[in-house]
């Protein structure tokens, strides 16, 4: 949403809690190629709901993963998410571009619960008014300015260029696009399960009907494993992703998972809800699921099951020409979910909207 400078090609870097993802594309024919790719891990702890807290390591991953891999542009689109960013529709009096510009600011102080001096905000229009008089739908953007310095000051760090932060939900929804087009007829659920959150985007056609992130993700699942099993965090890691440590098989750690899903699928429902109670229509047509927690063992199944909808899941490569093994990619299957993000900051250029 907010670009910094000129338009060329950048990198897209998904900078999350427990790893760094970045993505080059190149224009091959009416498409895209991935020309780079590359993961790094984070330290634990160094970024917590959103927040970096040790700038210095996560600019050391991000330095790491981009000095490895051919990564060509210095330029880089980054994304947020969480507590930090509000995303909201609103109507506003029919007025022209100009007139909306001038007052966006007044217009986002009735709706955005932080002081408008610290945040930067960006705007769409969504529906221009039929008639003067009437009124038109917005979205409204608003990030705090903190936050997006702490993320810019990290790629900074890093030795490269933040010209482009965008929201991790927006980012979804453009790899979604690039690769299975735009039906105005259906709606979608985009649910992107990370490590310690989940973004989710209703959209409908080329519209975002209703974003929200949820304070639950992945290490929810681990911290539990190691919690009723007195397992440190990185032997419960291993137990959760079906390896077998000290005698203890991936078949010990099931019902304390399936528990955990039972959690994390109550807060969904809410999302759901909330949907559900501000449009025009409460049907759902799929759910399209990625992140690296959406293959926790019968996730897919529950979501499926509990919200009567059907789920797939989201190929962030199904229109992007992809080679694994020439990024040394060995195990494409566990990789592929958690890339969504960065494709979709990837398609970004610095100034478009």
């Amino acid at each position: 949403m907010f670009g910094f400078t000129k338009s060329k090609p950048v990198v897209g870097l998904d900078i999350g809690s427990s790893a760094v993802k970045a993505i080059e594309l190149k224009a091959a024919g009416k498409g895209y190629r991935v020309a780079a790719f590359g993961t790094e891990p984070i330290p634990l702890d160094s970024i917590v709901d959103g927040a970096i807290l040790d700038v210095a390591a996560v600019a050391g991953a991000i330095r790491r993963l981009l000095d490895r891999q051919p990564f060509k542009s210095k330029d880089i689109a980054a994304s947020l998410s969480g507590n930090a960013v509000i995303v909201k529709k609103i109507s506003v009096p029919a007025m022209t571009d100009l007139e909306l510009g001038e007052s966006i600011a007044w217009e986002a102080e009735q709706h955005i619960p932080f002081d408008i001096q610290d945040v930067n905000l960006d705007y769409q229009i969504l529906n221009a008014a039929a008639a003067p008089g009437g009124t038109m739908d917005v979205l409204l953007v608003a990030a705090k300015k903190d936050r997006i310095a702490d993320y810019t000051g990290a790629i900074v760090q890093a030795g490269r260029v933040p010209v482009v932060m965008d929201v991790d939900a927006f980012a979804l929804q453009n790899a979604y696009e690039a690769n299975y087009g735009l039906d105005s007829n259906a709606v979608v659920v985009l649910l992107n399960a990370g490590a310690n959150a989940m973004n989710i985007n209703i959209v409908q056609g080329d519209q975002s009907l209703f974003t929200r992130d949820i304070s639950i993700g992945g290490n929810a699942y681990t911290e539990a494993v190691q919690k009723e099993l007195n397992f440190p965090f990185e032997v419960a890691e291993l137990l959760k992703r079906g390896q077998s440590v000290d005698g203890t098989v991936y078949e010990d750690v099931l019902p304390v998972l399936h528990a955990v899903t039972e959690n994390v699928l109550r807060e969904i429902l809410k999302t759901f809800d909330f949907f559900k109670a501000t449009a025009s229509s409460d049907r759902i047509d799929r759910v399209m699921l990625s992140g690296g927690s959406s293959r926790v063992d019968g996730f897919a199944r529950a979501l499926e099951e509990r919200f009567d909808a059907p789920v797939e899941m989201f190929d962030p490569f199904r229109s992007i020409a992809f080679e694994p093994l020439k990024f040394g990619v060995l195990d494409p299957a566990n990789v592929v979910p958690t890339a969504a993000v960065a494709v979709g900051l990837a398609l970004r250029r610095a100034g478009d909207r």
